[in-house]
């Protein structure tokens, strides 16, 4: 095992006021791998408590296409439990120093988030360093985990808006790991075992994939030296790789029916191409949803389908349906939960609203308003330490940099309403929708004949596919 000092160099840093972020990471050794811990760090004086986070750079993207599923049972095992400790052991010594821990997979990370009162710090980082470095891995808790997973794997039958996304997803994202969500199904969970998981551990928790950071109240090197005593017990590894993978876009609207009999209201999901984090018109892309569909309240889905024709309890878009925006293309999706009656009503509402967004944009007054309250609430982002080591986190990760709040109010400021027809025509599509409908199938096919008996056969909207929930689940 390579061992070595830390040897620290500021490569980056910036303020807001009176604070500043530190990035901090050494040369790389010869092989390519760095000689020291990658640490993002902020302290805070008045602070009260640590927040720590652990960054295994991998995630639900690199689980094989039939034991989807098996990250996110390696980021929670490792918190059943050490070699040392039960998980009841582990579990009752967290709280009693006033500490919380857990994990978060995404499509490309592992990240392990606590928090813990400043005076019990030493005691966290050691409860932490047993976690990471020495997980029990257990065969009981390991099969009462799968348990809890398939358990709450059926509940999703339950929910006709997820049912929608798992039914979009599938089709979106067919032949790849992402076609299903990162707890992954029912099929997948009972196919990975506990050496799957010992053996994703082993393959991805090493020096090169992992990077911490953390907000405290304590000096810099103090918690450097915390890290690196972490960082030094993983193996040396390799450097991470990212994967990526094609999404399949249809050209014209795909309907799929989720068949759920007797249902009052459906469940309506919209999905196309959107975006990744590095993508140069998120700015502008974003700013137009927000008074398209992304906000509550005031954007135009949400006015004209729920204020102006009650069609619908709830509807709104988001470019973050898979998550926060990562290095992976995700989603643009619009969602509602139309009343059975005004289900074939609200799909072609949403249709045309969509391609008259495309053409014409926004009105001036939908454009300020969202230029404005963007501008506005961007400072809110950075008003904590742990806020702002998370954006330079994020920075990091992508390849993104940070706007300070006055180069964001310029770049937004700057959208004009050319700027997002132009972005528009260039990063989304007039008629490439996956729509999902949570609904009984035979009263859907029904109420689109009807709605749709004077146009001729060949331009309807007709039902590609039909889900059982069970399958979706499975």
């Amino acid at each position: 095992m390579l061992r070595t000092t830390l040897l620290c160099v500021v490569l980056s840093a910036f303020a807001f006021g009176k604070s500043k972020v530190s990035f901090r990471a050494a040369p790389p050794s010869q092989n390519g791998v760095p000689a020291a811990p990658i640490v993002f760090y902020e302290r805070n004086p008045s602070g009260l408590t640590s927040d720590v986070s652990v960054i295994v750079m991998t995630g639900s993207i690199e689980d094989p296409l039939d034991k989807v599923g098996l990250s996110n049972l390696v980021a929670e095992m490792v918190l059943r439990g050490t070699q040392k400790m039960s998980r009841e052991k582990f579990q009752s010594e967290l709280e009693r120093i006033g500490g919380s821990l857990s994990a978060v997979v995404s499509m490309d990370t592992i990240q392990f988030s606590g928090s813990v009162i400043k005076e019990n710090n030493k005691k966290f980082l050691a409860l932490l360093e047993e976690a990471l470095l020495h997980p029990a891995f257990n065969e009981k808790d390991f099969l009462e985990l799968k348990r809890e997973i398939l358990n709450d794997i059926v509940h999703v039958k339950n929910s006709n808006g997820r049912l929608g996304g798992l039914a979009a997803r599938r089709e979106i994202f067919k032949g790849t790991a992402l076609e299903k969500p990162g707890f992954g199904s029912k099929s997948t969970i009972e196919k990975i075992s506990l050496a799957d998981v010992q053996r994703r551990y082993n393959d991805f928790f090493d020096r090169p994939k992992i990077v911490f950071a953390a907000a405290a109240p304590f000096p810099e090197s103090e918690m450097l030296d915390a890290f690196a005593q972490i960082w030094r017990q993983f193996p040396d590894g390799s450097k991470p790789t990212k994967k990526i993978v094609n999404l399949k876009v249809p050209e014209k609207p795909v309907l799929i029916v989720v068949d759920k009999p007797k249902t009052s209201t459906g469940s309506l999901f919209f999905a196309q191409a959107g975006i990744s984090i590095q993508d140069p018109e998120r700015y502008t892309l974003n700013t137009g949803n927000f008074s398209f569909g992304g906000e509550p309240l005031v954007s135009r889905l949400f006015r004209i389908v729920r204020g102006e024709l009650g069609w619908t309890y709830a509807i709104g878009s988001s470019y973050s349906a898979l998550g926060g925006l990562s290095g992976q293309q995700g989603l643009y999706t619009i969602s509602s939960t139309p009343s059975v009656e005004y289900t074939s009503k609200t799909i072609f509402k949403i249709l045309e609203m969509w391609k008259s967004y495309l053409d014409e944009g926004l009105s001036s007054d939908e454009l300020d308003l969202a230029k404005d309250s963007l501008i506005n609430s961007y400072p809110f982002e950075f008003e904590t330490a742990a806020k702002r080591v998370s954006h330079k986190l994020t920075s990091y990760l992508y390849n993104v940099p940070i706007l300070t709040p006055e180069e964001f109010a310029e770049k937004i400021g700057d959208i004009s309403n050319r700027k997002l027809k132009s972005a528009l025509k260039e990063k989304q599509k007039a008629n490439g929708w996956i729509i999902a409908l949570v609904a009984d199938k035979d009263v859907v096919a029904k109420d689109l004949e009807e709605y749709q008996k004077d146009l001729p056969k060949d331009q309807r909207l007709t039902i590609s596919k039909v889900y059982t929930p069970d399958e979706l689940v499975n």
